[in-house]
């Protein structure tokens, strides 16, 4: 009798074990794909970004090679007034 009460306690141990080492891999890999998923969302994400990042830099470069092919127009200074500006630029 105290033989059966062994075996069957040591059978009960082994079957809790077995589920729950189970039970756990289980749950954890369920919990490691979750996260994976997670992560190839946010790089996604991250990438979605530093595209939308390059090309208002793009624009903003385009705009800026724009503005410097405005003309220009050089005023001529009058004999008169050049001794003045001469003087303004020396001080």
């Amino acid at each position: 009798m105290y033989a059966n009460i062994n075996i069957a306690v040591l059978l009960w141990s082994l079957l809790a074990f077995a589920i729950g080492t189970a039970g756990g891999f289980a749950l954890r890999t369920r919990l490691l794909l979750k996260s994976r998923k997670r992560i190839l969302e946010l790089e996604t994400e991250m990438v979605e970004n530093h595209a939308e990042i390059l090309r208002l830099h793009k624009i903003h470069s385009n705009r800026k090679e724009q503005s410097e092919k405005v003309p220009v127009i050089s005023l001529a200074l009058s004999d008169s007034s050049a001794p003045q500006v001469k003087a303004k630029a020396k001080a």
